[in-house]
């Protein structure tokens, strides 16, 4: 379709009747497609945009309409080579080869062009214009991903190519505050649209979250003044419709956010938000003001950001400097705990090993004869994972060195479902109040195979979360969690096909003996099976965390209020989206285990729409 858009006037020409029949063939195409995805909102960013905003085939089927109105004259951009029509008429005439075009091809794997936001407001006779340029400056975003300062550079240019009056241009204009988007294209508006817009893109954005962030910023150094103004006012006209933005989206938005203002000092006009911390914990705005806050504290420290914000900003950050919520203080033990905690306090500080640590449990809690067996694995269990995460929580290399030396006791006891998830409960209360130190600490338990997914997930999922779903670092955990199990299944098959290489090659040497011959085989079988068990463990982590979203959003108490259910609901939908492979590779299990009747419509409607997304 955006070729008819050049080609157009030469096919109007020569062949008329077959440009009209494609138009009509477009037409109908666009049609089937809008028919195929109505009840499907996967893929949609703003979702109070009318219908035509979150159609890009159809957007782009009314610019074809405009241009064949005016017979396929396109005058956006300069073209040199009309100044040769002359010798070009004379030049020969070279036969392309037929282009064949596959027809055994589902839907999803046809391109579809991305949906460009409409972020500032722009004038409707100038949707050709728009169009071109915002096309022009994508395809470089694009092409040119792997290198932001040339990105940057080339498209800071790109209105060079325009023809006059065809834009305004900031950087140029002797009176750059006096450019109106709404009364005509301002080229700088048009940069920031394509660099927002094709980091907010769904079901997933063309390159890594972090480029659209550098090119921001390389963009913002080039013009600092003006594209500070710009990106201030993109950023605001998002938050002023953020109720109908996707959640992910949202998510997306406060990481960039977080960054590109980290890299100017923290500067920002932080007076248009006063007002935010009287809105409820769980609001749109609230939230998203607050996660970009705790972002920022992590990029500096809580002095400096307070220092920057109005007072009012106080109910959005924390009141103290993030630390650990260590349980056995002296203050809140009794006699023969503290003995135990003071214990073994002194033997982690002097570098003791998990079997000194061992010992100690072993010998205190024994002697507790008033508690079965099971509460005295779970009060030492307890105590000895407060300690490791205590001695551990300076940095995070005291953290990996800590739980490296306490491993073996650790492993000791992990020995059931309930011991693994009691384990990540407590890590949880211990960094209660600092987040990012509770998302790499859980990362690292299961590295160390101290926890596992399964645990990881029931403590997510866990009921005490209901009216915090709008919390984003539990989010940031499951992604981790289902990632991790990813790249291992990934590795293991890249190592089994290195095995299968090996097999084959010393099959061909006949000349080597029969121990080194089977050993390749041997060890084919035992990748095999530790694939097999991945395979296995990938789709019991999906298909579990699938049931815990269809479950809570099927219950009156999964959720604490609408807002909370929105959250949780547009969490979910960006759990479907994001590993809509494995969905779609599970949906049979998933259909009889989890998507039932007794699942609420909304959640129903989730997983079909996956199914129309990759049909």
């Amino acid at each position: 379709m955006s070729t008819l858009l050049w080609a157009g006037c030469a096919l109007k020409e020569r062949v008329p009747e077959e440009l009209d029949r494609r138009i009509q063939l477009v037409k109908r195409y666009v049609d089937a497609v809008a028919e195929h995805n109505k009840d499907s909102n996967l893929a949609v960013v703003f979702h109070d945009a009318p219908p035509k905003g979150v159609n890009a085939l159809a957007s782009l089927l009314d610019i074809l309409g405009a241009v064949a109105a005016n017979e396929w004259k396109i005058d956006t951009i300069f073209s040199p080579y009309e100044m040769f029509a002359s010798e070009f008429s004379q030049a020969t005439a070279h036969e392309l080869p037929a282009l064949e075009v596959p027809v055994q091809m589902p839907p999803s794997a046809f391109h579809t062009p991305p949906e460009c936001l409409q972020l500032v407001p722009s004038p409707a006779d100038q949707a050709v214009h728009r169009y071109i340029l915002l096309d022009l400056i994508t395809d470089t975003v694009v092409q040119l991903d792997t290198n932001r300062k040339d990105c940057a550079k080339y498209i800071l240019q790109i209105h060079g190519l325009c023809n006059e009056d065809v834009c305004s241009v900031m950087t140029t204009a002797q009176h750059p505050d006096d450019a109106d988007p709404e009364t005509s294209l301002v080229f700088e508006y048009l940069l920031a649209e394509v660099v927002v817009s094709t980091l907010l893109q769904l079901p997933n954005s063309a390159s890594r979250e972090m480029y659209y962030t550098a090119l921001a910023i390389e963009l913002r150094k080039a013009e600092p003044q003006i594209m500070a103004n710009v990106f201030e006012t993109v950023v605001d006209n998002i938050l002023a419709r953020l109720k109908s933005v996707d959640v992910e989206c949202i998510n997306r938005l406060s990481n960039w956010l977080a960054v590109y203002i980290s890299n100017f000092n923290f500067q920002w006009d932080w007076t248009k938000w006063e007002g935010v911390a009287e809105e409820p914990e769980n609001s749109p705005k609230r939230c998203f003001v607050q996660e970009t806050l705790l972002k920022l504290i992590r990029l500096s420290y809580l002095d400096r950001i307070r220092s920057l914000l109005p007072e009012s900003y106080a109910p959005l950050i924390p009141a103290k400097t993030p630390s650990h919520n260590f349980k056995f203080t002296m203050q809140a033990m009794d006699e023969r705990t503290r003995e135990v905690s003071v214990a073994m306090g002194k033997c982690l500080k002097n570098k003791g090993t998990a079997e000194q640590a061992m010992e100690i449990l072993q010998e205190n809690y024994s002697q507790w004869s008033d508690i079965d067996e099971d509460t005295r694995q779970s009060l030492a269990r307890e105590m000895l994972v407060e300690h490791v995460l205590l001695l551990g929580s300076k940095t995070f290399s005291h953290m990996l060195n800590a739980i490296e030396k306490q491993l073996p006791a650790l492993q000791r006891f992990n020995d059931s479902p309930d011991a693994k998830l009691q384990i990540a409960k407590v890590t949880e209360d211990f960094w209660l109040r600092h987040s990012q130190f509770f998302v790499i600490t859980i990362d690292k338990l299961i590295n160390y195979r101290v926890i596992d997914p399964a645990a990881v997930l029931k403590m997510l999922f866990d009921p005490s979360h209901v009216g915090s779903w709008c919390k984003f670092h539990y989010w940031e955990i499951l992604r981790n969690t289902v990632n991790k199990l990813n790249l291992r299944v990934v590795q293991l098959r890249g190592r089994l096909d290195a095995a299968y290489e090996a097999a084959n090659a010393m099959t061909e040497e006949p000349d080597g003996n029969e121990q080194q011959q089977q050993q390749p085989a041997e060890s084919v079988e035992q990748i095999e099976a530790m694939l097999e068990q991945m395979v296995q463990e990938q789709k019991d982590v999906v298909v579990s965390a699938a049931r815990h979203f269809a479950q809570l959003l099927s219950s009156a108490n999964g959720t604490a209020d609408e807002m909370d259910r929105a959250w949780l609901l547009g969490r979910f939908k960006e759990f479907m989206r994001t590993y809509r492979a494995l969905i779609i590779e599970n949906a049979s299990t998933l259909e009889n285990v989890v998507f039932t009747a007794e699942a609420s419509e909304d959640v129903r409607l989730v997983f079909n729409s996956i199914r129309t997304l990759c049909a």
